[in-house]
């Protein structure tokens, strides 16, 4: 079984494996910067501040925050459903024809298609 967090961008169904995902936060208080990456949507205030991610989609509310490749930092995804528990035989490989490879796996959950979001290939995006 693989655990996943389950959440939406841009009208489409994604999850993300939960060993990547280290909290959901609120988008608020988001600070674009200006000159940027076109996939960078700001940075939130903290400590330390969190660059945010918007590669799935430009809007959202909400905030994933992931580890991976040694870095922290955010996913602006427009809601957060939860946790998903998966047979390993229903993740199936990866679609074809990715410019940007963010997706690393799909799910076919009762005719409802969920794209696993590739944590690595988004924190490359950094």
């Amino acid at each position: 079984m693989t655990t996943m967090v389950c959440f939406r961008s841009d009208g489409t169904s994604y999850c993300l494996p939960v060993e990547a995902t280290r909290a959901v936060r609120t988008a608020d208080g988001l600070v674009p910067v200006p000159g940027s990456g076109p996939d960078i949507a700001g940075v939130l205030p903290g400590g330390p501040p969190l660059t945010v991610l918007s590669a799935l989609g430009a809007g959202g509310s909400h905030v994933i925050v992931i580890e991976s490749r040694g870095a922290s930092f955010g996913l602006l995804v427009d809601s957060v459903s939860g946790l998903r528990e998966f047979a390993d035989d229903e993740v199936r490989p990866a679609p074809t024809g990715q410019g940007l490879a963010f997706i690393c796996g799909l799910v076919d959950s009762g005719g409802e298609l969920i794209l696993v979001a590739d944590p690595e290939a988004l924190a490359a995006r950094l």
